[in-house]
């Protein structure tokens, strides 16, 4: 008899899952279960009602088939809105946001089950949406991009875990105001969301002006929108449309789909506002005078550049302007060889943004601290904290940690205020500065979630707690934080970073020194090797003359901490220059006079690492 092969079809599959489910359960485990069981409720409902068939359940997630891509959209839009209705009727602790990724392929059928890469991928995309959200991939975007009831944005190519090529993923919403999902910058409720739009609104249509949302991470319309001042809150740019300098006006959608993914990914941080493309694209083609943005739109920065494509060749470059005087901040250029023009959009904007976001964080840093010190905000004393924080010593980050202090005592709701206040507790814990390391660590984890409460799309914050996570020596959960924050912000370099070390401990060396290496490529500058041993890894991969001189590096930026000189010692050792390594050995004990080599390599999961770091150190001399 002959192989029976496996029936396939074609297939829409929705997946849906609740944001933050886990943290939910741990505040409060029987009423977040009882808001999971009202939700899924709605959930089962309106899919029946759409000619769905859920086929697939695990605790706060949800698989289901569509025969059409249009019925699952409007499932979809219509579930959002549900879990709306639902969650007004919770306690604010109990209130559930769902994700979902919609996606059109071959599935195959096993039984009442689907399988395979139209079901992965669906749940894949799923990720990508912000809680609240849906998002769809081209194969779908393709069949439904012409209805008039749904608007879409590109988020551009994004490669996905155990998926082979990239896929293209689109944020997909309702046109019409009863079915679109509530969001707002500062995630507050949806009553003073809405009063706060009207507010502005009345004021917009007073002064006869242009009404202008700001947006972190998407864009959005007037009416999801709550109005934040960026002068107050945080720092806002605007990007101008690229321009084409091919002489070839068919490559003008090469030069669109930069500033469309430069502004999308510039939005993923959390202290950054950027104008609406809409409200930006009147500028294309046209002069403009200094002070003119900074007047008509209230930006401070302006992102301009150029795309200049030449048979395979391309190069693109970037300037940063102060908006209100026209003087030129930094700049940058990118050149490649265009093999897959999506794959190479991806490397300019991860390349671009990622080292623009720390350029901006330095100049609000010097802003900050030029201004009188009884003419500060919120945000002037998390910008001044932040530059006594990344000193690293005991005494600036007690300083750090004051400032912040003030900054939530000014603005309660202040998200990323509470995340750098959770990120000094955190370094005083790991740093050996206190003998309440337990205490400091739960107390980070408290701020930590709060930011979370008042911002979940906060990737600072899930990179926080990663590292908590990390000092109590939970790899698993650090590590699906820190998932979570680069996926909220792939273009991070701090998120990246503290994935490196995270993976350093959990016993993935390799795959932690690629991600040291993409956080050093989007921040040159020396926080990073300040702020963490990455040494470590290359000594896992038994690459030691890097080793020696990473934490080499780290020792000039850092001389308290005993990590570097710990993996200075041992990778000179096994490079067989003792005298070098005795030094080193001697400098790690006057950092830390109660080392001890099996206390140290105990907060290394895997056994084979244990067991080199312990050979290295051991030949140095240390015990």
């Amino acid at each position: 008899m002959g192989t029976i092969e496996p029936a396939r079809k074609l297939t829409t599959i929705l997946s849906a899952d609740a944001a933050e489910y886990s943290r939910l359960m741990r505040a409060d485990e029987e009423g977040t279960f009882r808001a999971l069981g009202l939700c899924r409720e709605a959930i089962d409902s309106l899919v029946e009602g759409h000619q769905g068939r859920i086929f697939g359940s695990a605790g706060d997630s949800v698989v289901a088939e569509f025969a059409s891509p249009v019925e699952a959209l409007r499932c979809a839009v219509e579930i959002q809105r549900a879990i709306e209705q639902v969650d007004e009727g919770l306690p604010e602790r109990n209130r559930m946001r769902f994700r979902i990724g919609i996606n059109l392929g071959d599935v195959l059928v096993q039984g009442s089950d689907l399988i395979g890469d139209g079901v992965n991928v669906a749940n894949r995309i799923q990720t990508f949406a912000q809680p609240g959200e849906i998002c769809i991939s081209a194969s779908v975007h393709e069949i439904i991009r012409t209805r008039s009831e749904f608007a879409f944005e590109a988020l551009g190519p994004v490669t996905v875990k155990n998926i082979a090529e990239p896929i293209r993923v689109y944020r997909a919403r309702p046109l019409t105001g009863e079915h679109a999902p509530a969001r707002t910058i500062a995630r507050r409720s949806l009553r003073s969301a809405r009063w706060a739009l009207l507010a502005a609104a009345v004021v917009a249509f007073l002064a006869g002006g242009l009404g202008l949302a700001f947006y972190s991470g998407y864009l959005r319309s007037p009416l999801e929108t709550e109005v934040t001042s960026p002068a107050v809150r945080q720092a806002s740019i605007a990007v101008l449309p690229f321009e084409n300098l091919s002489g070839d006006a068919t490559q003008d959608y090469f030069a669109d789909g930069i500033t469309e993914d430069m502004t999308l990914a510039l939005g993923r941080f959390s202290d950054l506002a950027v104008v609406a493309p809409e409200a930006v694209r009147q500028y294309k083609g046209k002069p403009i005078k200094p002070g003119q943005l900074s007047t008509d739109l209230g930006v401070r920065y302006v992102l301009q550049g150029s795309v200049r494509r030449d048979g395979d060749r391309v190069r693109v470059t970037a300037t940063l302007s102060d908006a209100e005087t026209g003087v030129q901040l930094w700049s940058d250029r990118y050149d490649g060889e265009v093999k897959d023009v999506f794959v190479v959009q991806d490397d300019i904007t991860h390349e671009v943004v990622g080292t623009l976001a720390i350029k901006l964080s330095a100049i609000e840093r010097q802003r900050a601290l030029a201004k009188p010190p009884d003419n500060l905000q919120a945000y002037d004393y998390l910008q001044r904290g932040r530059e006594f924080l990344r000193r690293y010593t005991r005494a600036d980050t007690r300083e750090a940690r004051r400032l912040f202090e003030r900054a939530v005592a000014l603005d309660p709701t202040y998200a990323s205020a509470y995340v750098a206040l959770a990120r000094t507790l955190l370094l005083t814990a790991t740093s050996g500065w206190t003998e309440l390391t337990a205490q400091y660590l739960n107390e980070a984890e408290r701020l930590a979630q709060k930011a979370l409460e008042l911002d979940s799309s906060n990737a600072g914050a899930h990179a926080v707690l990663a590292e908590i996570y990390l000092g109590r020596q939970q790899y698993d959960l650090a590590r699906a934080e820190n998932e979570e924050a680069i996926a909220l912000n792939p273009n991070d370099a701090a998120s990246y970073a503290t994935r490196g070390a995270v993976l350093t401990f959990s016993g993935e060396p390799k795959e932690s020194v690629r991600s040291f290496e993409i956080a050093m490529r989007l921040d040159p500058s020396v926080a990073i090797v300040r702020q963490y041993s990455i040494g470590w890894p290359y000594y896992l991969v038994r690459r030691y003359d890097e080793a020696a001189r990473w934490a080499e590096a780290g020792i000039r930026q850092n001389p308290v901490d005993y990590f570097n000189p710990a993996c200075l010692a041992a990778a000179y050792a096994q490079l067989g220059r003792m005298e070098d390594a005795a030094r080193a050995a001697s400098a790690t004990l006057r950092a830390w006079p109660f080392f001890h080599v099996e206390t140290f390599v105990s907060q290394f999961r895997r056994e084979s690492d244990r067991v080199l770091i312990a050979e290295g150190l051991r030949k140095a001399g240390l015990r």
